[in-house]
C-alpha cells in the first residue's frame, strides 16, 4: 500500500501534513515554482510537545524565508523544490507562493557595460553578489563571445533572459539543480543523440505507470520545415549573414537580426539550434504519471507502448508539473524530442 508523505519546511517551522502543493519546472524559464496551501491554524509542535492554544500559520514566516518541499510514498522522499517565499496569500487555506533561485536573482542589481563578454561570465556578473549562503552555481556548455551588452540597473534575472532574446531563444538557460545554472544549446545536441544535460533516465510504459497519454500529439520533421536565416551588421557596417544547413527541404524562412553575436560560425550554429527547435521529430503534450518514478526537466524519458509500438522511444523531458494534496498525487511531464531524432531527417 503506498501511503502520501510531504516534509515541508518555511523558514524555523516544518510541516508534516499539507493542504495541497503544486510545482512547476521546466528547460525554458529559469524561474521554478511552487504554492503550498496549508491550514490557516496550527499547533507547534517543540520537542515532541504541542504548546498551548493555537497559532496564525501566516505569521510564523516571512516572505523571502527559505523552502524546501520533498513528497513521496512511505516516507521514501525526494527534494521536489528549493526555494523561498514569494508572497502569502491569507485566505483559508493559506496559500503560500514560492519561487526558486531566480528569486535571489531579481535582487541583484548590475550596473555594467560589456564591448565583449562571454556567455558564461555574463552569467558569472548575474549571480554574482548573492549572499554567501545561497550561491549559484553557472555550467555553461558553450563559449560564445557577445557584444555591447548593457546592464543599466538591471538584475540578474533580467540579464539571463535577454541572453535569450540575443540568441532568438536559441541560448537555454534553467535550474539544473535548485542552485546550479544550466546554459547552452539543447535541441542540436539531442537531434544528434548526445545527452548534454545527464539528469538521468525515467522508464514510463504507457497503461502502467502512466495514468493518462491522450495530450500527446506527435510531431514530424516533415510537418513544418523551417529555415533559419541569423544575420548581423559588424563594427564596419559589413553584414553578416548565416543559413541554417540541418534541413534542405523547408517551406518557410525564419530570420532574424542578432546584433549582439560576435562571429559568423556562432550565428550558424544558432541557425542550426533554432532549425532544429522548430521542426523536431517527436511529442508536443504531456502524460500523467504517479508521483514516483521522480522525474525533472532534462531527463530522458523512455516511453514503452504495447499498443502501438512506434511511439517506443527516448524522448527529453522539457518540463515537469507536480500535485500533491488530499486527494492524491501526479507527476505530469511535458515530453518533447525524440533523442537522435536528426538521424531520421529525409533530405532526399
Amino acid at each position: 500500500m503506498f501511503v502520501l508523505s510531504s516534509d515541508i519546511t518555511i523558514g524555523n517551522f516544518r510541516f508534516s501534513g499539507v493542504c495541497e502543493v503544486q510545482i512547476r519546472r521546466g528547460l525554458h524559464s529559469i524561474a521554478d515554482s511552487a504554492t503550498i496551501k496549508i491550514p490557516s491554524i496550527a499547533r507547534i509542535v517543540t520537542e515532541g510537545k504541542a504548546e498551548p492554544g493555537n497559532v496564525v500559520t501566516g505569521n510564523q514566516f516571512s516572505d523571502g524565508d527559505p523552502v524546501t518541499i520533498k513528497l513521496g510514498y512511505n516516507g521514501d522522499l525526494q527534494t521536489e523544490f528549493r526555494g523561498f517565499v514569494k508572497r502569502r496569500n491569507l485566505n483559508m487555506p493559506l496559500e503560500v507562493e514560492c519561487e526558486g533561485f531566480s528569486w535571489l536573482l531579481r535582487r541583484n542589481t548590475i550596473n555594467k557595460f560589456w564591448s565583449t563578454i562571454k556567455v558564461k561570465d555574463l552569467l558569472t556578473e548575474a549571480v554574482s553578489g548573492i549572499e554567501s549562503n545561497y550561491k549559484i552555481e553557472v555550467q555553461c556548455d558553450v563559449d560564445y563571445d557577445l557584444g555591447n551588452v548593457i546592464a543599466n540597473n538591471t538584475s540578474g534575472f533580467d540579464i539571463i533572459n535577454n541572453l535569450s532574446k540575443y540568441t532568438d531563444g536559441c541560448l537555454s538557460c534553467f535550474f539544473i539543480q535548485p542552485d546550479i545554472l544550466w546554459c547552452g544549446l539543447i535541441y542540436s545536441s539531442y537531434a544528434n543523440g548526445v545527452d548534454v544535460i545527464n539528469k538521468g533516465l525515467v522508464n514510463y510504459r504507457l497503461g502502467y505507470n502512466v495514468v493518462k497519454d491522450n495530450s500527446l500529439i506527435e510531431r514530424l520533421t516533415e510537418n513544418d520545415p523551417t529555415e533559419v536565416r541569423y544575420s548581423k551588421k559588424s563594427s564596419s557596417g559589413v553584414v553578416i549573414s548565416q543559413t541554417s544547413d540541418v534541413f534542405k527541404n523547408f517551406g518557410c524562412v525564419h530570420s532574424r537580426i542578432l546584433n549582439q553575436i560576435k562571429d559568423a560560425t556562432v550565428l550558424k550554429e544558432l541557425a542550426n539550434e533554432k532549425a532544429y527547435q522548430i521542426n523536431y521529430s517527436g511529442y508536443e503534450g504531456a502524460i500523467t504519471s504517479f508521483l514516483q518514478p521522480y522525474s525533472s526537466p532534462g531527463c530522458k524519458a523512455f516511453i514503452a507502448d504495447d499498443r502501438y509500438p512506434e511511439r517506443n522511444g527516448m524522448y527529453l523531458t522539457e518540463g515537469v508539473e507536480v500535485k500533491f494534496g488530499i486527494n492524491g498525487a501526479q507527476r505530469i511531464v511535458e515530453i518533447g524530442p525524440k533523442v537522435g531524432f536528426a538521424n531520421d531527417i529525409g533530405n532526399d
